[in-house]
């Protein structure tokens, strides 16, 4: 606010001419240039750019889920398998083992006998693929499934490529054949 400087009268500021005198006025912005550059210029309404965001991400998200970064991301740990450690002669062990077990709870007996696939009886220190046989008496045939199922896992690292149950009992023979892994390209050949 100031006053007429012809009839004192208080004025505003914003009126050109006093109206009690009618003397014209200088008109005086209150505000200074350097605060106030311009015009105020609307707010941006920032919801919607922080929506569209928030859907984009989930939207990432969702999708890694199903691709290859997302199975990366939610496997666990990746389990060592416990076979892979295991030499040849402790796989037959196991395996002989474990078929000793087995017969012993169907309360029946076996007799183990190793065969080179080419017929002959191998050297105790063999270390490549043989046959075996195994002649029991079981009191059902179907309890021949509860005494081999257990050990096929241990076949390919025993490298038992066939196993051959033979029942007195019931005079039947069963062979359980398995697939041996090839040999890996890098061992030489000998």
């Amino acid at each position: 606010m100031h006053d007429c400087p012809t009839c004192r009268v208080p004025l505003h500021g914003y009126e050109e001419v006093c109206p009690s005198c009618g003397t014209r006025q200088r008109v005086r912005r209150s505000s200074s240039s350097l605060l106030n550059a311009g015009p105020k210029k609307p707010p941006i309404n920032l919801i919607p750019f922080v929506i569209v965001f928030f859907v984009l991400v989930a939207g990432t998200l969702i999708m890694a889920q199903s691709s290859w970064i997302g199975q990366v991301m939610t496997r666990g740990p990746v389990e060592k398998d416990p076979l892979a450690d295991l030499t040849v002669e402790q796989a037959r062990q196991m395996l002989t083992d474990q078929i000793n077990q087995n017969l012993t709870a169907v309360g029946a007996t076996g007799k183990f006998t190793w065969t080179v696939p080419g017929g002959e009886a191998p050297d105790p220190t063999y270390q490549g693929p043989l046959e075996l046989t195994i002649d029991t008496e079981l009191s059902e045939p179907d309890l021949r499934r509860q005494i081999i199922d257990p050990v096929k896992q241990y076949m390919p690292k025993a490298q038992i490529p066939t196993l051959v149950m033979n029942d007195a009992k019931s005079r039947a023979t069963w062979t359980y054949s398995v697939q041996m892994p090839k040999q890996a390209a890098s061992q030489p050949v000998e």
